[in-house]
């Protein structure tokens, strides 16, 4: 795994831990919406890194 995958999948990661804790504390639905939004686009992004 090369330098750019590796920083790819850990800010996925990070990026789903803030959608989790964002929506566990009760934030409001749009902002927790747009997090999963980008959550998603970046797992796509990351998916087409990796598979690529």
């Amino acid at each position: 795994m090369e330098m750019f995958d590796s920083v790819m999948v850990f800010m996925l990661a990070g990026l789903a831990a803030a959608t989790v804790m964002s929506y566990r504390s009760g934030n409001e639905k749009r902002d927790v919406g747009f997090l999963a939004a980008l959550t998603t686009l970046w797992g796509a992004g990351t998916a087409a890194a990796l598979l690529g």
